[in-house]
């Protein structure tokens, strides 16, 4: 079983291919997950672990490419956990290089059954996934947990 931590920073995990940009820190992978692709077949990955990262994509582009290609190399079902700064706080603008805010409802851009998605995330090019599951914890941290989703 493959698993995923992308953008691991200090958080090295056991059993999991590791990635990060930054040579600084212990990770299996280098790549920057804004235009590398995954070292990965198509489907071949059970889970992704992604957090600390997508708040500091920039480009529209650049996210677009990030989560397709997160979507790319999962098995059909596949889950993606994502750990992001609750934008409806002030947390969101503590790390000078966070430049993207996320709130609840940005997933509904990426849920294959909202409107939002069928009206905007698919236009924008961003692959289907089911939101499984949107936690802000106590230190408005969010935990998003979505499913590859294949029609």
């Amino acid at each position: 079983m493959i698993k995923i931590n992308i953008g691991c920073g200090r958080d090295y995990r056991e059993g999991w291919l590791n990635t990060d940009i930054s040579k600084e820190v212990k990770a299996d992978v280098y790549l920057d997950i804004r235009k590398d692709k995954l070292p990965f077949k198509n489907g071949e990955v059970e889970e992704i672990y992604i957090s600390g990262v997508l708040e500091q994509i920039l480009k529209n582009e650049d996210l677009i490419f990030a989560m397709n290609e997160c979507h790319r190399v999962l098995k059909s079902g596949g889950i993606i956990n994502i750990v992001v700064p609750n934008g409806g706080f002030k947390i969101s603008v503590r790390d000078p290089m966070d430049c993207r805010k996320f709130i609840p409802e940005t997933f509904q851009y990426f849920h294959y059954e909202s409107r939002y998605y069928k009206l905007y995330g698919s236009v924008y090019g961003f692959f289907a996934w089911d939101v499984l599951l949107i936690n802000t914890n106590s230190n408005k941290i969010m935990e998003i947990k979505m499913k590859k989703y294949v029609s």
